[in-house]
């Protein structure tokens, strides 16, 4: 693998076959654990919601997965959001999320909403300082006990 030229895509995924149905769930195991999508969950979204996938040099590397807020039709919802260990600090997570925040206003949406653990102050710092997202609400509990997460917004404006 070229690491020097590394070629980033990032694509919406309608359907998937065997095998990248096999890495997309391995992508979002590896970074989420206990809670990851899985072969019951993953149609779903493929159907209802939206998934966008990353590759890195033609491997997907990258997967996030998006659902829309009935209460409010300019909310979506970012589900998921993973890049594999290996892969992170190539730029393949802002390449997903900035692929993400610029199709959301082109299909009728005007904010994006996230959780994150108060504790990863990396991931905030990059939603923060990258985005432009703000912190608008803390909920303990969110997950079940000791599970707190901040809920970031990014806002189109």
């Amino acid at each position: 693998m070229d690491y020097l030229h590394p070629k980033i895509t990032v694509e919406i995924l309608t359907q998937v076959d065997d095998e990248l149905r096999d890495a997309s769930l391995r992508i979002d195991e590896e970074a989420v654990g206990l809670g990851s999508l899985n072969e019951w969950s993953l149609p779903p979204f493929l159907h209802y919601g939206r998934v966008y996938l990353a590759r890195y040099n033609g491997k997907p590397v990258g997967i996030a997965e998006l659902m829309r807020d009935w209460r409010d039709p300019d909310l979506a919802y970012l589900y998921g959001y993973a890049v594999m260990r290996e892969y992170r600090g190539h730029g393949i997570g802002t390449a997903l999320l900035r692929t993400i925040l610029e199709s959301l206003p082109r299909s009728g949406f005007r904010r994006l909403q996230l959780t994150v653990h108060p504790e990863n102050q990396t991931a905030i710092h990059i939603y923060r300082d990258k985005f432009r997202m703000r912190r608008v609400e803390f909920i303990n509990n969110y997950y079940g006990f000791g599970e707190d997460r901040w809920v970031m917004e990014w806002n189109a404006e």
